[in-house]
């Protein structure tokens, strides 16, 4: 298994980008009309999946040991729950378990994928530039 070493040295830069994608994420959730439609039968479910792989992948990325993704897989799935219920408080958005369901696939996913070099993207973008400052 390929893992990210233990704090990435733009931790704090990392997590607040972090909050930021988490932030539009659920604005685009609560909006009336997203503006972001797939032309096919639960497009919208596949959205979620997407969105969900996208957030897990970089919490993965950010937060390396086992322990510490678990949690980020936890916050991930709460945040979906809490994105549902806000759209049941929310008229017009109406709450889909599926949609969670969606969520929680994309978050299987994600953990699938950093068990590959993907896993590093943060990583290996710190090392890049920490190699072209020193030029």
């Amino acid at each position: 298994m390929t893992t990210a070493p233990d704090r990435l040295q733009f931790h704090r830069t990392w997590v607040a980008l972090g909050a930021l994608m988490m932030t539009w994420t659920l604005w685009m959730a609560l909006r009336p009309d997203p503006g972001i439609t797939l032309a096919m039968p639960d497009g919208d479910k596949l959205l979620h999946g997407f969105a969900f792989t996208c957030l897990m992948g970089w919490w993965g990325n950010v937060y390396a040991d086992r322990r510490r993704r678990i949690g980020a897989a936890l916050l991930c799935l709460a945040f979906g729950v809490f994105i549902e219920f806000a759209q049941w408080l929310d008229p017009p958005r109406d709450a889909d378990p599926f949609d969670v369901l969606a969520d929680a696939l994309g978050i299987a996913l994600a953990w699938l994928l950093l068990r590959t070099p993907l896993a590093r993207v943060l990583a290996c973008g710190e090392a890049w530039l920490r190699r072209r400052h020193r030029r």
